[in-house]
C-alpha cells in the first residue's frame, strides 16, 4: 500500500515537473509580429491561408496581409486581438512550440550605405494619384515613414537616417528605384527643405 502511494505520488510531482517545463518551453517562445521574418513566418502564413485566413504568398515576411489575417484569426477565436502570434495565439493556430529559424527586422547585424533621400509629405501633390491613403504596408502616413526600392531594401526594414533619425521602410514609389530614399516630413515646407541629400542609411 505505502509502496502505491508513494508511485502515485512521484507521478503527480512529476507531471507537475513536466507541464512547468511545457509551460516554459511555449512562454520562451518569440512572439511572431509585424516586422518578423523567416521560416516562422513561412509556416504561420502556410496555416492562415489552410485555415481560410488568407494572408497572401507564404514569403516569410510578416507585413500587413499577414497582419490581418491573424486579427481576423484572433477574433474569430475570441482571443485578444493584437496582431500578435504569442503562446495562445500559436496553439489556437496548432502551431509547434519548436519554432524554425526566426528573426526579427529590426535585429541583426548593421550595415551603412550611402543614399539619395528627398522628402514627401501628406499633400495631393507629393501623394499623386494615392493621396489620401496609407503606406504600402497599411501604416498612416507620418514621420518615419520611409518609401523604399524593395529591391534594395526589403518592405518592414528598420532604418536610421542620418539627419532624419528612425524610421520604417514602409511606402514605394514610381521614382524611388536603386540606392534612393522618400522620407516622409509632416508639412511640404519641411520636405522642400530637406531637398535631394546623400546621407548615410544604416540598416538596422
Amino acid at each position: 500500500m505505502h509502496l502505491v502511494k508513494r508511485v502515485l505520488i512521484m507521478a503527480v510531482i512529476l507531471s507537475g515537473v513536466l507541464l512547468l517545463y511545457s509551460n516554459d518551453a511555449m512562454a520562451a517562445e518569440p512572439n511572431l509580429q509585424w516586422g518578423s521574418r523567416g521560416n516562422a513566418v513561412v509556416e504561420l502564413q502556410k496555416t492562415l491561408n489552410n485555415q481560410g485566413f488568407w494572408c497572401g504568398a507564404a514569403d516569410g515576411i510578416f507585413g500587413a496581409k499577414t497582419y490581418n489575417a491573424v486579427i481576423n484569426f484572433q477574433k474569430s477565436k475570441k482571443l485578444q486581438v493584437d496582431g500578435i502570434v504569442g503562446p495562445q495565439s500559436r496553439q489556437a493556430l496548432g502551431l509547434s512550440t519548436a519554432t524554425p529559424s526566426y528573426t526579427q527586422v529590426s535585429r541583426g547585424g548593421e550595415r551603412t550605405l550611402s543614399m539619395v533621400t528627398t522628402g514627401y509629405c501628406p499633400c495631393a501633390k507629393c501623394n499623386y494619384p494615392y493621396g489620401g491613403q496609407p503606406s504600402y504596408l497599411g501604416y498612416p502616413l507620418a514621420r518615419g515613414i520611409i518609401a523604399v526600392d524593395p529591391h534594395v531594401i526589403p518592405m518592414g526594414t528598420r532604418l536610421y537616417v542620418e539627419g532624419y533619425g528612425s524610421g520604417i521602410a514602409a511606402d514605394q514609389g514610381n521614382a524611388i528605384k536603386g540606392n534612393r530614399l522618400d522620407l516622409f516630413f509632416d508639412t511640404h515646407q519641411e520636405a522642400l527643405k530637406w531637398g535631394i541629400r546623400t546621407v548615410k542609411v544604416t540598416i538596422l
